[in-house]
């Protein structure tokens, strides 16, 4: 009897100690909203050889979705972790016209296009040069013409192309409004206040 008593009373510890792991991880519970509409997820992460993609998102609409023909602003941080510069030639994605690189170079609180982004090694190698921009300069891209209704909390595929390290695509969220944006991409260091603010798009 003591020994059958045992057993069911580790049973019920066990049942207990399921459920509780079960109450503690998000994922498991009936319901819970998949991750694209989880406000606390900023962005995608990705990599590709020493280059490091950090907060991949697009900022939402102040509607609850983008119609075709509109324009959105797609944020981002690029590390390059190589002992040599990179260069982040081209951005695009299947539904816009294009995805214009923009980058405030003399920190006027204006981001121009240009048509590509030099990024300095975070550690450069001694002899390695140290053109280029910081991971924490003003840049950013403006995905232009859409060609269907985007829904914030929602990802677009966008495909960045560099220069040693090639291609890769990233699905980047349409981040609720109320997301905080990474500060890295609205930095500008040394310059002013005013000129610090995030890059105007024209």
């Amino acid at each position: 009897m003591r020994h059958q008593r045992c057993l069911t009373i580790a049973a019920i510890l066990l049942m207990v100690s399921l459920s509780a792991c079960r109450i503690e991880d998000p994922r498991g519970i009936a319901g819970d909203q998949p991750e694209p509409f989880q406000e606390s997820v900023m962005g995608t992460n990705a990599e590709i050889g020493p280059i490091l993609l950090r907060s991949v998102h697009v900022e939402a609409p102040p509607d609850p979705s983008y119609q075709t023909g509109d324009d959105a602003i797609l944020w981002f941080t690029a590390l390059n972790e190589g002992r040599q510069e990179d260069t982040l030639t081209e951005l695009s994605s299947p539904v816009a016209d294009a995805v214009v690189i923009r980058h405030d170079d003399d920190c006027d609180g204006h981001a121009e296009p240009v048509p590509a982004l030099p990024l300095r090694p975070v550690e450069p190698h001694p002899n390695a040069s140290s053109d280029g921009v910081s991971p924490f300069a003003a840049y950013h891209g403006q995905v232009v013409d859409l060609n269907r209704q985007v829904m914030a909390g929602t990802t677009i595929p966008v495909t960045f192309v560099f220069e040693r390290a090639g291609p890769i695509t990233v699905d980047a969220f349409v981040q609720p409004s109320t997301a905080p944006r990474p500060a890295p991409s609205g930095l500008c260091h040394g310059s002013s206040a005013a000129a610090a603010t995030a890059p105007t798009v024209q």
